[in-house]
C-alpha cells in the first residue's frame, strides 16, 4: 500500500510537471535584407521591394530597406540606375531586351549584393489543355479543423508543352470564376413573373507553387500531362441551396520562368511543406541566385527573377452525368470583377 501511495504521489509530480508551460529565450537576431525582385518582360516599368527580414517573436511590419543604390546591369556591361519612389521600393524604367542577359546589383547597408545574370525567358504558350476524372480533398464550408475535409470527384485539367528540345522551366497560378443563377420573383407589365439573375464569384487556388519543368530521369525535354488545376463535380456546394452553377471562366496564369528560379520555388515548396519533422529544410537552405560578396558569410533572402508571362482562358463546364466535360477557349479577355449579381440580363462576359 505504502509503495502505490508513492507511485501515486511520484506521478502527480510529474504530471503537473508536463503541465508548466516553457518559454524560450530567443536572441534577438540580425534583421538580414530581403529582396523581392521579380521583373516581368514587356513591362515598361518594374519595381525591386526590399525589406528588412523580423525575428521570430516580432509582429511588426516589414521595415523598408531606405536608401539603397539598386541598378540592373546587363551582359554588356550597360549599367540601369532606379529610382526610389516609396521607401523600400525601387523603379526601373527600362524595358528588358529579349536579346540581352541582366544581373541586379544592390548595396545597402553598407553591405554589396549581386545576383547572376539571368536571360529573359520566351513568351509561354502551352500546345494542348484537356481532362480526366480524378479526386482532391476539399473543404465544404472552409473550415480549419481537418475532420471536415472529404475527398470529391472532378475533372483534372492537365497541359502539354512542347519544349523544341530545350530545357524550358514554367510557374502556374490561376483565378477560376464560377458562374451562378437563381430564380427570384416580380412584376413586368403588370404580371408576376419569375426571373432570373445571373452572379459570379472568384476563387484563387491557394496551394504550393505549381511548376513545370523538363521531366526528371528522362531524356524526353517536352513537359507532357502536367496538373494545372481541378474543377469538382459538385459545384454547387460552393453556393446557396437556391443557385445553380453555369460553368467556370478559368483563367490560366503562365509564367516563363529560369532554371534558377525554378530551384528556388521548389525549395520554397519544400518549405511550406514541412511538417516539423527534424530533417525538414530550413528557410535559409532555399536556393537564391543573390548573394553578398562584399561578406559571403552573410544571409540574403529572396531571389532575382525575370519572367515573361501569358494568361490563358477557357470555359469549363464538367457534366458527370451525360459525360459531356465542356473545355472551350475563350478569345476575348473581358475584365471581369470579383464578384457580383446581375437581374435579368447575364453580365457582358457570360460563357455558355
Amino acid at each position: 500500500m505504502g509503495k502505490q501511495i508513492t507511485y501515486l504521489f511520484l506521478f502527480a509530480v510529474l504530471y503537473s510537471a508536463c503541465e508548466s508551460v516553457y518559454i524560450p529565450d530567443l536572441e534577438k537576431v540580425e534583421n538580414v535584407l530581403v529582396a523581392d525582385a521579380r521583373l516581368f518582360a514587356g513591362d515598361h516599368v518594374n519595381e525591386i521591394i526590399l525589406q528588412k527580414s523580423q525575428g521570430f517573436n516580432e509582429n511588426e511590419p516589414f521595415e523598408p530597406f531606405t536608401n539603397a543604390l539598386v541598378q540592373l546591369i546587363d551582359n554588356q556591361g550597360k549599367g540601369y540606375i532606379t529610382t526610389q519612389v516609396e521607401p523600400g521600393v525601387y523603379q526601373v524604367n527600362n524595358p528588358l531586351d529579349p536579346e540581352l542577359h541582366y544581373k541586379l546589383h544592390i548595396i545597402a547597408g553598407g553591405e554589396t549584393f549581386e545576383s547572376g545574370f539571368e536571360k529573359v525567358p520566351d513568351i509561354p504558350d502551352i500546345n494542348s489543355i484537356y481532362g480526366e476524372q480524378g479526386e482532391k480533398w476539399v473543404q465544404p464550408g472552409g473550415e480549419k479543423d481537418a475532420a471536415s475535409f472529404r475527398k470529391t470527384t472532378g475533372q483534372q485539367l492537365f497541359v502539354d508543352i512542347d519544349t523544341d528540345n530545350i530545357p524550358k522551366y514554367y510557374r502556374f497560378s490561376s483565378r477560376k470564376v464560377l458562374q451562378y443563377y437563381f430564380p427570384f420573383d416580380t412584376i413586368l407589365f403588370g404580371a408576376e413573373m419569375v426571373e432570373y439573375k445571373y452572379g459570379w464569384k472568384s476563387f484563387y487556388p491557394a496551394e504550393i507553387f505549381n511548376l513545370a519543368g523538363p521531366p526528371e530521369y528522362s531524356g524526353e525535354l517536352d513537359i507532357v500531362k502536367h496538373p494545372v488545376e481541378f474543377f469538382r463535380y459538385d459545384a454547387d456546394a460552393l453556393l446557396d441551396s437556391t443557385q445553380r452553377n453555369a460553368g467556370w471562366i478559368y483563367m490560366m496564369y503562365q509564367y516563363g520562368i529560369s532554371e534558377s528560379a525554378h530551384r528556388f520555388y521548389k525549395d520554397l515548396n519544400s518549405q511550406l511543406s514541412a511538417s516539423g519533422k527534424i530533417f525538414d529544410p530550413m528557410y535559409v537552405q532555399a536556393r537564391s541566385n543573390l548573394k553578398c560578396t562584399s561578406n559571403p558569410k552573410k544571409i540574403v533572402l529572396g531571389n532575382f527573377e525575370i519572367t515573361s508571362f501569358r494568361e490563358h482562358r477557357y470555359f469549363v463546364n464538367p457534366d458527370p452525368y451525360k459525360g459531356n466535360h465542356i473545355i472551350r477557349k475563350i478569345n476575348i479577355f473581358y475584365d471581369i470583377p470579383g464578384s457580383g449579381i446581375v437581374p435579368m440580363f447575364k453580365p457582358w462576359f457570360w460563357e455558355n
